[in-house]
């Protein structure tokens, strides 16, 4: 259940992340990316790393 809102968290601040910001839900470390006309994504770090 914590992961669930950890993602609703995240849903609702989108504006207050960072591009670059590590964030970490239910023991796996994500990278907030850019995806370009205001739109930021999670990226699991090990795809970041590759």
């Amino acid at each position: 259940m914590a992961d669930n809102e950890a993602v609703k968290w995240l849903k609702q601040n989108r504006k207050e992340l960072l591009v670059g910001t590590l964030v970490v839900i239910a023991g796996v470390t994500f990278v907030t990316l850019s995806a370009g006309a205001g739109v930021v994504i999670l990226a699991p770090v090990v795809l970041v790393a590759a």
